[in-house]
């Protein structure tokens, strides 16, 4: 688990990096999403494969994800990287367009979130709500949140 707002943004950008264009196949999806989450280190070889820290470390990277975009609007990267996944599944552009770095953060969100299927009950959006009160608190602990 990351220790501070900028080891997230650097376990983010190593996450983004490793994400590899996507199976149609679920299961091989959910493979290198796995894979992806074991190169950025968020999940450890060990722990492949038990849903208990599959699930923890998809959290981390959504809170990762999130921590990335505060870093060009401190304090807005939860309510964006939201943003952004509404827009992508309700086929809208959020003003201003999204740049290459917010895309591929919300590509990878949406790669975490599909991962959620796999191993949590739970509906993937109450997961990434989760996700974003960590950041929360994260944000607020660190002194990095919004004044």
């Amino acid at each position: 688990m990351p220790t501070s707002p900028a080891d997230s943004r650097a376990d983010a950008r190593r996450l983004i990096e490793a994400l590899p264009p996507l199976p149609r196949d679920e299961a091989r999806r959910a493979d290198a999403v796995q894979g992806a989450l074991l190169a950025s280190g968020l999940l450890d070889s060990s722990e492949l494969g038990y849903s208990p820290a599959v699930v923890a470390a998809t959290r981390d990277g959504l809170t990762c994800l999130a921590h990335l975009l505060d870093e060009d609007a401190p304090g807005h990267g939860a309510g964006q990287l939201l943003l952004l996944l509404l827009a992508e599944r309700n086929a809208f552009t959020p003003h201003p367009a999204p740049d290459t770095l917010q895309i591929r953060a919300r590509d990878a969100a949406f790669a975490l979130l599909h991962l959620t299927q796999w191993h949590v009950s739970d509906d993937p959006f109450r997961f990434l709500a989760n996700a974003l009160m960590v950041h929360a608190e994260e944000a607020r602990d660190s002194g990095t949140e919004r004044p």
